[in-house]
């Protein structure tokens, strides 16, 4: 086993920490707690709820639309603060939060499909 500079078997290296008086617990790091799945499907849950719902409530009520907006905005938010914090990859968190952004508006009537495809395909070149 080796741990650090150091190398040798369990109990050599047990003693040797208990010798010295020193605590091993202080040297070691210990592995951050899993998120947990519910965290990912809730904000999924969300995600698609807000996506349906503003698809489905008539463009008149101003205020619930900008409700589900928001919410749908703030559960790909969590989201990709999630994924962050789980697998510390800024590219997938980055493309969840601007992903999720454009679904909302999408959702919401503020730009069409066909616009957010020109738009992108404008960015590649």
């Amino acid at each position: 086993m080796k741990l650090g500079k150091m190398e040798g078997t369990p109990e050599e290296i047990r003693d040797f920490f208990q010798n010295n008086g020193l605590n091993i617990e202080d040297y070691l790091e210990k592995p951050d707690t899993p998120i947990s799945r519910i965290w990912f499907v809730i904000s999924a849950i969300l995600i698609v709820a807000s996506i349906v719902l503003l698809t489905l409530v008539q463009p008149t009520l101003k205020a619930i639309r900008t409700f589900l907006f928001v919410s749908g905005c703030g559960g790909g938010l969590w989201l990709a603060v999630i994924i962050q914090i789980r697998f510390k990859s800024t590219w997938a968190a980055g493309f969840i939060a601007v992903g999720t952004i454009l679904l909302m508006l999408v959702a919401i009537g503020a730009i069409t499909p066909i616009e957010l495809l020109e738009n992108i395909k404008s960015l590649k070149n």
